[in-house]
């Protein structure tokens, strides 16, 4: 892989914060031509540093009020058990981030709901059903201070 420049942090750092910009706006920004910006993104793209560039919703406008982090611990912890958790919870729509974690908990889930009755029809429903889960535990985010995926480039 090749190594990143000073220009190429600076398109990514543009990116990150507006990732919806096309190739000519992008080149104004970073202070160079439509031409070599095209081809560092296509570059960066290729070597998967570019991963996706997706539009970010506003949950509350859409009626999800409520995000809530879930702990799970499994009553198994081989291999497999791991991999079936990962894969089930992924498949529940409501469920944004699956981690695996080192420590007392196995894994940690970032969960958006319309509210807490939605949160308990999801967890009677699907969570507690997911293969392996031993113990639940669920706090609920009161308020967001920072929420970013940009990387400190």
């Amino acid at each position: 892989m090749q190594s990143l420049d000073d220009t190429d942090l600076r398109i990514l750092r543009v990116l990150q914060s507006e990732g919806n910009l096309n190739a000519a706006e992008l080149a104004k920004r970073v202070g160079l031509s439509q031409s070599p910006v095209w081809r560092r993104l296509s570059r960066m793209e290729e070597e998967g540093i570019i991963q996706d560039r997706v539009v970010v919703l506003d949950p509350k406008k859409l009626g999800y009020e409520t995000v809530v982090f879930v702990r799970i611990k499994l009553s198994e912890h081989g291999r497999k058990s791991l991999e079936d958790f990962a894969a089930q919870a992924s498949k529940i729509p409501e469920v944004q981030v699956v981690q695996l974690l080192l420590g007392d908990i196995d894994f940690r889930l970032r969960i958006i709901v319309r509210d807490l009755e939605h949160y308990h029809q999801l967890m009677n429903n699907k969570l507690v059903m997911l293969p392996g889960v031993q113990e639940i535990q669920s706090s609920v985010l009161l308020h967001e201070y920072k929420n970013t995926r940009a990387l400190p480039l």
